[in-house]
């Protein structure tokens, strides 16, 4: 079920394109039905196109919110739960061993951080103490956030065992090679978005040019295209919209000042 500002977002753009379409084919002909059919026929092949293009341009954002999503069990869960899943998940392949804290296999050692933090120098520093007994090859941490600057500075100069760190995309794509991709989500409520906040939002200072900018185009549109009154209507709205981002910004710094 698409959202309802996917929806309004779709109606408003349908209603503009029309509007265009029909004023600009008002310039060469003034029979309404052709006016009406033509602008309905672009404005329905504008919209098809648009759609299609937004659903692809939506389609990596809605895969990191359901990798976000995927990422919040382990986060909000029990240490346990993310160690437990690693475990089961490379049981796929051999049979891991546990040593202080790590997970063993025949070709690494791995370490599951799947925490809020990122991973730090001194973290870092204990577990490949840890691993380096091990006689392993590789020290792989398999982490939410990945590391800090001087953590992920320090593992690259460390070669025995080599380190790697993985952020979570590319633990969720190990997990889902090795045939057992996590599934259980958790989805954290959005904020809801005032009215006031919003409004407050759309009358800033840096928004007000672009208000007197639309306003001017408008009104070059007035003097050269049919329907001059609907585009002088709106230039006048734009004025008005520039004008009170500007008041309520001197507002706001007079409030600082006093």
């Amino acid at each position: 079920m698409k959202k309802p500002s996917v929806v309004l977002d779709t109606v408003l753009s349908f209603a503009a394109t029309f509007l265009l379409c029909a004023v600009i084919t008002g310039y060469f002909t003034r029979d309404t039905l052709t006016v009406t059919v033509t602008a309905l026929t672009v404005t329905l092949a504008v919209t098809f196109f648009l759609t299609r293009i937004l659903r692809k341009k939506r389609a990596p954002a809605r895969q990191r919110r359901k990798l976000q999503e995927l990422c919040n069990k382990f986060l909000f869960s029990p240490p346990e739960y993310a160690f437990a899943f690693t475990k089961k998940a490379l049981g796929t392949r051999c049979t891991p061993v546990e040593h202080n804290g790590l997970l063993l296999t025949n070709a690494a050692a791995f370490c599951v951080c799947l925490t809020p933090a990122k991973i730090t120098v001194a973290f870092l520093a204990e577990k490949y103490g840890a691993a380096a007994v091990t006689n392993k090859k590789r020290l792989v941490f398999l982490s939410a956030f990945g590391a800090e600057n001087d953590a992920l500075e320090t593992a690259k100069q460390l070669n025995d065992p080599a380190v790697e760190i993985w952020p979570f995309e590319k633990v969720y794509d190990f997990f889902a090679r090795l045939g057992c991709a996590p599934t259980e989500t958790l989805a954290l409520r959005p904020e809801k978005r005032k009215i006031g906040a919003a409004f407050r939002g759309a009358l800033r200072r840096e928004n007000a040019r672009k208000y007197l900018l639309t306003s001017v185009v408008l009104l070059l549109f007035a003097r050269f295209m049919p329907y001059s009154v609907l585009y002088a209507v709106l230039a006048a709205v734009s004025a008005v919209l520039a004008f009170v981002s500007f008041a309520l910004d001197a507002g706001r710094r007079g409030k600082r000042s006093g």
